[in-house]
C-alpha cells in the first residue's frame, strides 16, 4: 500500500519520460529480466521481474519508432461497445491506418445520443487519417493547425463529412495519448465540440522522421537518427510540444482502481454522456 517504482533498470520511471523509458527498455535494448526499485515510507527495495524478449528484424524498429504501434500486433485498432440507451463507446488505439478504416469506426456513432472516444493510450498516427476522422465531428471547414518547417508552412485542414456525428463527444486521454491524438482533443476543446476528461497528454507533437541506413557491404548494421522536421501550431496560436493538453476534467485512477480492475475516469465519462443525453 503506498508502493511507488521509482527506477526501471536505473531508468527514470516519471510521467515525462515514460514513453522514451518504454521505447528503450522494449526495442533499444530489451532485457530478460527488470531491476524496479520500489520506495515505501522513506525507504526503497529492489525487485526483480522475468521479463520475455522477442526478436524483431530492424525493419521493426523503423516502423515502431515511425507510428508507436507493434505492425504486427494482433489487436484490433479500434474497439465499439453499444450501452443500448442510445450511448457508443469507441477506443481508438492508433491512427495509423488508411482513412478507409473511418468508415466502419464512423458508421455506428452517427445515430448514437452521446459518443464516449478513448484516446487513451493512442501514439498518434497518420495525421491525414486523424483530420479526416476529425472531419467526421465537424459541421463547418476549419484549419486546425499548422505545420511549420524549414522553408515553408503547410496548413492542416479539417473538412466536414456529411452526414456528420452531432451527438455529445467525450474524449478520454491520458499521458499515453500523443501527436495526432492529442491535436484532436484539443482541436475538440477549442471548438467546444467535446469534453476531454483524464490525464494531461504526452506533449509529443511535432513531426518528426527517421533517417537511417545499413552500414557494412556484407552484414548491415542497422542505424538511423530521429530527427524533428515540423513543429506543430494548433490554430489558437499555441504549440503542444513540450505542454501536452490539459484535459477538462482531471482523472487519474489510483492504485486501488488499478488493484480492482476498475476504471474511474471510464465511469466518469459515461455518468456525463447520459446526463448530456437526457
Amino acid at each position: 500500500m503506498g508502493d511507488q517504482i521509482v527506477p526501471v533498470n536505473r531508468l527514470n520511471a516519471a510521467p515525462q519520460t515514460f514513453f522514451q523509458m518504454m521505447r528503450y527498455l522494449t526495442v533499444l535494448d530489451p532485457r530478460v529480466e527488470l531491476d524496479l526499485e520500489i520506495a515505501d515510507n522513506g525507504s526503497t527495495r529492489t525487485v526483480k521481474v522475468p521479463a520475455t524478449v522477442v526478436p524483431q528484424p530492424p525493419q521493426y524498429f523503423f516502423s515502431y519508432i515511425e507510428t508507436g504501434r507493434d505492425r504486427d500486433s494482433q489487436d484490433r485498432l479500434y474497439d465499439f461497445k453499444n450501452y443500448d440507451d442510445g450511448l457508443q463507446y469507441v477506443r481508438v488505439r492508433t491512427f495509423a491506418m488508411p482513412s478507409t478504416e473511418l468508415v466502419a469506426i464512423a458508421k455506428p456513432l452517427r445515430g448514437a445520443k452521446a459518443v464516449i472516444l478513448d484516446l487513451r493510450g493512442n501514439g498518434g498516427g497518420m495525421a491525414s487519417t486523424m483530420l479526416d476522422f476529425a472531419g467526421q465531428f465537424a459541421a463547418e471547414p476549419f484549419q486546425m493547425a499548422t505545420s511549420v518547417s524549414r522553408g515553408k508552412s503547410q496548413p492542416m485542414r479539417v473538412r466536414p463529412l456529411n452526414p456528420h456525428i452531432t451527438a455529445p463527444l467525450y474524449v478520454l486521454v491520458d499521458s499515453a495519448s500523443a501527436s495526432a491524438s492529442e491535436m484532436f482533443a484539443r482541436s475538440m476543446q477549442l471548438h467546444k465540440r467535446g469534453v476531454v476528461l483524464g490525464d494531461r497528454t504526452s506533449g509529443r507533437v511535432n513531426s518528426a522522421q527517421f533517417f537511417w541506413q545499413p552500414i557494412g557491404s556484407w552484414e548491415g548494421i542497422e542505424f538511423g537518427t530521429e530527427i524533428a522536421v515540423s513543429k506543430i501550431v494548433m490554430e489558437d496560436g499555441k504549440e503542444l510540444e513540450g505542454r501536452g493538453v490539459t484535459p477538462d476534467e482531471l482523472c487519474v485512477p489510483q492504485a486501488a482502481d488499478l488493484r480492482s480492475e476498475k476504471d474511474p475516469c471510464l465511469d466518469r465519462a459515461i455518468s456525463m454522456a447520459r446526463a448530456a443525453k437526457n
